[in-house]
């Protein structure tokens, strides 16, 4: 597969958006000069630990910056490692739209999420919708 340099920088410009930042803002949250940014946005494709950083902002893969698709499996002709697509796809759909949130709801589903995480550990699952 061929990585096409103009569609990487379209891809982190609609992250970018995506996450209502300005150059300098992706700038610094990829710890990157704001230069480096703009060149990225221009066909440059970013080093790797800038697209890790890219990835985790943009709650996606590196496989999705410089290729657009998505893969739920690697086969090396072993056991690969297995991700069944609903599930990925459910995880990619919620966070799609948690980004597409201004910031102070994404905050607020951010304290709703930890707060059901801490509820979890404190009481464990019965399998029972309510109790």
């Amino acid at each position: 597969m061929r990585i096409n340099p103009h569609s990487v920088s379209e891809r982190i410009d609609w992250l970018r958006k995506q996450n209502g930042l300005s150059q300098e803002e992706l700038a610094a949250a990829l710890q990157v000069s704001q230069p480096a940014v703009s060149k990225y946005l221009r066909s440059r494709v970013p080093p790797a630990g800038t697209l890790l950083r890219l990835a985790e902002l943009g709650c996606t893969t590196i496989e999705w910056i410089l290729t657009g698709q998505k893969s739920y499996s690697f086969d090396t002709g072993a056991a690969g490692v297995q991700e069944p697509e609903t599930a990925y796809d459910a995880d990619w759909r919620i966070t799609r739209k948690i980004a597409a949130l201004p910031v102070p709801l994404k905050e607020a589903v951010m304290r709703i999420v930890e707060e059901l995480v801490e509820n979890k550990k404190e009481r464990p699952a019965t399998g029972y919708a309510a109790e």
